[in-house]
């Protein structure tokens, strides 16, 4: 029999001749010969099995490890009681109705004036730094999702029975609530140096001793919906903004005025990053530029955190701004002349403003801007970023009058949209790095937008832009949206453009133009973020949504727009050899709003007296066609005609104010009887070109039929 495994161990010893002969007569048997070769295979199959069973054992020690570290682990906080405190005050401000006014009518109709007023302006909250402001907006946009959740689950387990002492403490119980269930109820460390807040931690205190009974409420809402984790009792149209925002980039645009692009991309190659093609997957510390923008970088995700602390951020030299914000900047540059003037209107925190003025190159003009949140961080923002020649003004721009002599030299208007915000993706990001109305986090919790809400914007849209076409020298405009309705998007623009041209009846009327940005033929062919005339994103996983349309018009002056049309083709590089006619040196009042150049009067500069004297002294020979008939053979010649000067009925009524006209103020006879002659000639005139040429009787042609055959 041969020897096993087991028995060949022990003998490795040498055996004697002797040994070995007696075994063999002892048992009658073959000697067993041991080689090198058996012995080797032998050994490795022992080590193999030897590492196999080390390895089940170790992955079995793995598995317990991973089950308790799973169970045992203790789930970070980010949040301290001054983020909860801040989140709570968010929260309550924007809060939807409670269980109690949606199945109650009487409360309903008791409480009616106060729902119409729940929504106003949040107090003044103290943050730290940007970071901690994401956080306490994000805890209580998280808890504005699960509202009528945590409220149910709160009503079942009679908390507020147990402990009414936090019932004016409401937000604050649900903003805890929402950290505590994200984390799976383990009581919270402090921060170092952090300074606990006394109700914060009795909040915390009685969550904790009813974490049972909320874990079990929690457990019987989700079996019920058949949901498998609480984020599938959302709506579908929040979670799949969720989803987005998530996996969405982070663009940030370089700001030109405190350094240039190629300073920035080099910076951030110091910094780790490298710079890849739009089309590469960007993973890790990578960064490309964008096809649209070409000052808009676009970075993975996961670098969102370095880069708020980066120095480029931190310095004014990059700034963190959404892709969607960045291409009316870019629409406006294409048609701004030299030294000419624009209006941005609802400017919020300015940072779309200060985009347009840092590419702006070699630029004159000057930019008001209407409709700051708070004209103080407006300014301050300003001056962070370097950005010089911007007029934060006071005024509301419907009551701005179209004629306004301090705005001139305007030339294009900016409208930025107050609108719903339906295609943000990531409220978070447009409230923190934008200063957008926080408001906006009421609507996009639930993936809904008031009708009558809409109502209410559309008509604020279309007053804004019927009132920027009505300026006399402005040539263009550009509307933008972050929103995904057509009753905010195209019918506005439809409506605007039909109502002023049928109003003022130019002989130049407005339209809507191609944008100029350079979409891909792909992009064009595929209506990948352009429709028709219109720029229009819709939300995905590269950008929110959003929409811009740019309205212009030609001047009816020919000098005026082949000016213009010089200056465009100057600012875009077309005309690089030749040099610009330079402007007469003018200084800008700050605390007006406007320029100061030579003496005016009634808005017209003053002449010298020489030139004046001379121009209304000066005899013309006019011909004036005879009152009342249809033309004038013989014209009146008029030998000492006098033009009229400043103190004339005439000269008065065409510089009084319109507001003063439309009070009653009698015409002059003057001027009465100008206008009357000029609507006389011009319908006389008007009438002889449509007129058809009259043939006596014995001319015309008369046409019989065909004989009969």
């Amino acid at each position: 029999m041969s020897p096993t495994a087991e028995t060949l161990i022990p003998q490795r010893r040498p055996v004697s001749s002797r040994c070995k002969t007696n075994s063999v007569l002892t048992t009658g048997q073959k000697p067993y010969v041991r080689t090198s070769a058996s012995l080797t295979e032998h050994a490795v199959n022992e080590k193999a099995r030897m590492r196999m069973k080390m390895s089940e054992e170790d992955a079995l020690a793995q598995s317990e490890f991973d089950i308790r570290s799973q169970f045992f682990r203790k789930e970070p906080c980010l949040y301290s009681h001054q983020t909860y405190l801040n989140a709570g005050k968010i929260f309550t401000q924007l809060k939807h109705e409670t269980i109690e006014e949606r199945d109650s009518p009487y409360l309903k109709r008791k409480n009616q004036e106060l729902l119409s007023q729940k929504v106003k302006e949040i107090p003044q909250l103290v943050f730290r730094d940007d970071q901690d402001k994401r956080r306490a907006f994000e805890l209580a946009f998280t808890t504005l999702k699960y509202q009528s959740l945590f409220e149910e689950i709160l009503q079942d387990c009679a908390f507020y029975s147990l402990y009414p002492e936090h019932m004016e403490d409401s937000g604050l119980v649900m903003v805890i609530l929402c950290d505590y269930q994200g984390r799976k109820f383990q009581l919270r460390t402090p921060f170092p140096n952090e300074t606990l807040d006394q109700v914060a931690q009795q909040v915390e205190e009685a969550i904790t001793e009813c974490k049972t009974r909320l874990n079990a409420a929690l457990a019987r809402h989700r079996i019920k919906a058949e949901a498998p984790s609480l984020d599938h009792l959302l709506p579908e149209s929040v979670r799949s903004k969720e989803e987005i925002r998530c996996s969405a980039p982070v663009y940030a645009w370089v700001n030109q005025k405190r350094a240039s692009i190629s300073e920035v991309i080099e910076s951030l190659k110091d910094e780790g990053f490298r710079l890849v093609s739009s089309d590469d997957r960007r993973e890790g510390r990578s960064f490309c530029a964008d096809t649209l923008c070409n000052d808009v970088l676009m970075f993975p995700p996961d670098c969102r955190e370095n880069l708020i602390n980066s120095q480029l951020v931190l310095t004014g030299k990059m700034v963190l701004q959404d892709k969607s914000s960045s291409l009316a900047p870019h629409s406006v540059k294409y048609l701004v002349g030299e030294d000419t003037d624009v209006i941005h209107v609802n400017c919020g925190s300015g940072m779309t403003t200060a985009h347009f003025v840092s590419v702006m190159e070699d630029w004159g003009g000057h930019v008001f801007a209407f409709g700051a949140k708070n004209n103080m961080s407006f300014i301050q923002n300003m001056d962070r970023l370097g950005i010089k020649g911007v007029k934060a003004m006071n005024d509301n721009f419907l009551d701005v009058e179209a004629d306004d002599h301090r705005f001139k030299n305007v030339r294009v208007i900016l409208v930025t949209a107050d609108c719903s915000k339906s295609g943000v993706t990531n409220p978070i990001d447009f409230i923190v790095n934008e200063g957008e109305d926080m408001k906006i986090l009421k609507d996009l919790s639930t993936g809904e937008t008031d009708l009558t809400k809409l109502g209410e914007l559309t008509a604020n849209h279309l007053n804004i832009l019927k009132h920027a076409l009505r300026f006399n020298k402005v040539q263009a405009v550009v509307y933008t949206t972050r929103s995904m309705y057509e009753a905010e998007n195209e019918n506005v623009v439809q409506k605007a453009i039909e109502y002023v041209n049928m109003v003022q009846q130019r002989k130049f009327p407005y339209r809507v133009v191609p944008p100029v940005l350079p979409f891909t033929s792909e992009a064009i062919d595929r209506k990948i973020g352009i429709h028709g005339k219109f720029i229009k994103f819709q939300p995905s996983d590269r950008t929110s949504g959003c929409f811009v349309a740019v309205v212009t018009r030609e001047p009816e002056d020919a000098k005026e727009a082949a000016r213009d049309v010089l200056a465009r083709a100057q600012a875009k590089g077309l005309l690089s050899g030749k040099k610009s006619r330079e402007r007469k040196p003018q200084l800008f009042d700050e605390q007006n709003g406007e320029e100061i150049d030579t003496p005016l009067t009634n808005g017209h500069a003053v002449p010298e007296a020489s030139k004046l004297l001379s121009k209304r002294t000066r005899k013309v020979e006019r011909k004036i066609p005879a009152r009342g008939t249809a033309s004038a053979p013989n014209p009146i010649v008029v030998s000492t005609y006098t033009k009229p000067n400043a103190s004339s009925p005439i000269h008065k009524y065409i510089h009084t104010p319109l507001k003063s006209r439309q009070n009653g103020n009698p015409r002059p006879n003057g001027v009465a009887h100008a206008t009357r002659l000029y609507n006389a000639v011009r319908r006389n005139s008007d009438e002889n070109i449509n007129r058809k040429p009259k043939l006596p009787e014995h001319v015309r042609v008369v046409k019989h039929p065909a004989p009969f055959r």
